[in-house]
């Protein structure tokens, strides 16, 4: 398995709160991360620590079905979701902080990727990483419209 690990800082012109509420919104994810088709909680409950999210996406060609686990719920403050299963088992963590009128937000993703060969596996994460930073720009656009 190969260790990777991402990171990111936004400024998004909005509050914290209304920032972690979309976030933990899992029902938004098809509007600012490409290739994602649904997230929902399992059971149909709201976003809780301890919650399971199901997503499906696409990614770099590949159909993926991953569940996630909420491992962290501090709102308006700390979200973190841990990749259950899947070719990569990431934990994506996203920080907000209160910073001029609007939300400082640094999101973290650790983790390893698996049944993957080494250079299939450093290409898939090299295209995810940029996706990410093309996602969390959408995501930044998103809010402050």
């Amino acid at each position: 398995m190969d260790a990777v690990r991402a990171e990111l800082r936004i400024g998004i012109g909005r509050s914290p709160e209304d920032v972690f509420a979309y976030l933990a919104d899992v029902s938004n994810l098809t509007e600012w991360q490409s290739g994602v088709h649904s997230a929902e909680i399992e059971g149909g409950g709201a976003a809780a620590k301890g919650a399971r999210v199901l997503e499906s996406r696409t990614l770099l060609g590949r159909e993926l079905r991953t569940t996630l686990e909420i491992v962290d719920f501090e709102p308006p403050r700390l979200f973190t979701l841990r990749a259950l299963d899947g070719p990569a088992l990431l934990t994506v963590r996203h920080e907000l902080e209160p910073s001029g009128g609007e939300t400082e937000l640094t999101v973290v993703v650790e983790g390893e990727v698996r049944h993957m060969p080494g250079f299939a596996g450093g290409l898939m994460m090299r295209g995810a990483e940029r996706q990410f930073r093309k996602d969390f720009e959408r995501l930044k656009r998103v809010l402050e419209t």
